[in-house]
């Protein structure tokens, strides 16, 4: 009992004098997921919503640590993700910003975040204090043909979730892991549900036939 006092009193010590520790999330690629039989040699152009590209939150933690912040930006390692995993099956990979190419030389993908929910919340422990992290993801995806007619639209999902044991600063490290096995979970989505399916297929058909 005494040791998981002692782990409040550490909590509460530090909940009146607020920092901002800032949450670093790397990129995640989905490529080992890509079947060889989907590989294409068809050019492919990448394109980023606006809310995807700037993504971010200042996630809170309630109560313990509560004066502290946790600003987090996962933008550029969702877009650095996506456009990995697109390139694993069309190695001529175009990233195209937030514009929609006006040549018709390759197919589109396009993404738009639909989700971005970080949460943590610290509890007790016997010798100090554990942070909790969950972050979900959830992103919409939409691919086009040369001639502009979509083949498929979906929303892939992703959830990650980690814990670090210590104060307050330790949530960083524990929201940084969670992000990241977020974004890897939506990668594995994303290949199962876009670059693995059969929907693609008459693409390389297509293709093989010019």
């Amino acid at each position: 009992m005494a040791w998981v006092k002692a782990g409040t009193a550490m909590l509460a010590a530090t909940v009146f004098s607020g920092c901002a520790y800032n949450v670093q999330v790397s990129s995640q690629s989905g490529a080992s997921e890509v079947m060889s039989t989907k590989i294409r040699q068809d050019k492919a152009y990448v394109v980023f919503s606006d809310n995807l590209v700037t993504a971010g939150k200042d996630v809170k933690s309630g109560f313990a640590c509560g004066a502290h912040k946790y600003p987090m930006y996962i933008g550029e390692a969702l877009q650095g993700s996506l456009s990995k995993t697109v390139e694993a099956a069309f190695p001529q990979v175009v990233n195209n910003g937030g514009a929609v190419p006006s040549t018709r030389d390759g197919i589109i993908f396009k993404f738009d975040l639909s989700e971005f929910d970080p949460r943590i919340r610290f509890t007790p422990g016997f010798w100090v204090p554990s942070a909790d992290a969950n972050v979900d993801i959830a992103v919409r995806a939409r691919v086009s043909d040369r001639q502009g007619k979509e083949l498929i639209t979906t929303t892939f999902r992703g959830q990650g979730h980690a814990s670090e044991d210590g104060n307050c600063p330790v949530g960083a490290d524990a929201l940084s892991l969670a992000a990241q096995k977020a974004i890897a979970n939506a990668m594995e989505s994303f290949v199962d549900k876009v670059i693995n399916t059969g929907a693609l297929d008459p693409i390389l058909s297509t293709s093989a036939r010019q």
